[in-house]
């Protein structure tokens, strides 16, 4: 049985790499996290109000205005499931609430 000292060492490890992978995420992102996270604040109010139309235009419309990397930044999307605007709220949010 492992002491709690090596369960302690063993967390500790696991959370560098999970840390680790979180920075890597992050430094792959096309956009900083201050659009990212109004990206998601504009989706939610347009979704709530539109509804999706199973696409990115509004993500689209978004990334436009602020004269953002659009094919790259839905690249980067779809890699977290983002493939449609409500997908992006979803699944994208979902997986960088916490670090952004």
């Amino acid at each position: 049985m492992a002491s709690k000292e090596d369960k302690q060492r063993k967390k500790g490890i696991l959370q560098g790499f999970k840390s680790q992978e979180q920075e890597a995420k992050i430094a792959q992102m096309p956009v900083s996290k201050t659009d990212l996270r109004d990206l998601f604040d504009h989706l939610d109010l347009a979704l709530q109000e539109k509804g999706c139309d199973n696409s990115l235009t509004l993500t689209d419309a978004f990334l436009e205005e602020r004269h953002l990397p659009v094919d790259q930044t839905k690249a980067w999307l779809a890699q977290y499931g983002g493939y449609c605007d409500c997908e992006v709220l979803a699944n994208v949010e979902d997986e960088f609430s916490k670090v952004i």
